[in-house]
């Protein structure tokens, strides 16, 4: 081999060996910076950012083996767990218990009955709808002799014969009055059919139990034994009658 070929040879491998120890340094040196600076910076989160903000979405080229998000110092999962559960048991307690409220009024106004008020003169009679066949107007009477004189007379109604009852003088009140809304009330007691002639018919009514009084001490004789007590619904004072008492022939007239 040429001896001066060598010699050229041997120098030019020094000359490379000398560059590469220049410029491999510099090339590591840019290659750290690109790698750090292209690195996803982790956020600084707290332990409510864990359930607050939504996981991004992987792309194709991450790795699924990463750990998850979230996962940082000082958060304690259990804790949070508990605490939901103490919040949950607290909301279900105070439910319970509105609910509770809610239903405790109804329970004091579901205790009522209903009655069909009508008018003698200027006051106010009811009696209990469930004793109520049907309501009429007045028609021509057949009187019944030796009947006691508040029994006005008997109808036929499809076949049946119901005595009527003249109110007014069934409670000793006076006669003269408007005549032009008289009805006659068909109430069902002691398995039969009787009339009840009054002045008007005003409606049916609520009567609610903590409304409702006894019969009044003022009320002596016969008269007390009518009335089964007295009802108050909005501002008014309704007069209940026994029926039952009312068509009872054998208690006479009032005195």
């Amino acid at each position: 081999m040429d001896l001066a070929r060598i010699r050229n040879k041997g120098r030019q491998e020094q000359q490379d060996v000398q560059v590469n120890a220049v410029t491999l340094p510099a090339e590591k040196a840019v290659l750290e910076h690109i790698a750090i600076a292209t690195e996803p910076a982790m956020p600084n989160l707290d332990a409510d950012d864990f359930f607050d903000q939504q996981p991004a979405p992987l792309s194709t080229t991450e790795s699924v083996s990463c750990k998850p998000a979230g996962f940082f110092r000082g958060f304690d999962p259990l804790a949070v767990i508990l605490s939901g559960r103490e919040r949950d048991l607290r909301g279900q307690k105070e439910l319970m218990l509105l609910t509770e409220q809610q239903r405790q009024p109804l329970q004091v106004t579901t205790g009522c009955e209903e009655f069909l008020c009508f008018c003698l003169g200027n006051e106010e009679y009811g009696i209990n709808i469930m004793d109520i066949k049907e309501i009429i107007k007045l028609r021509e009477l057949t009187e019944v002799p030796r009947a006691p004189s508040f029994v006005d007379g008997v109808i036929s109604l499809r076949g049946v014969i119901v005595p009527v009852f003249y109110m007014r003088k069934r409670l000793s009140m006076s006669l003269d009055y408007q005549r032009n809304h008289e009805r006659i009330i068909i109430v069902r007691c002691n398995e039969g059919l009787h009339g009840l002639r009054v002045d008007k018919v005003i409606g049916v009514v609520k009567i609610y139990d903590g409304s409702r009084e006894t019969t009044p001490a003022v009320l002596e004789g016969v008269a007390r034994d009518f009335v089964a007590g007295i009802g108050r619904t909005d501002g008014r004072m309704i007069i209940i009658l026994d029926i039952a008492r009312v068509v009872d022939i054998s208690l006479g007239e009032v005195g």
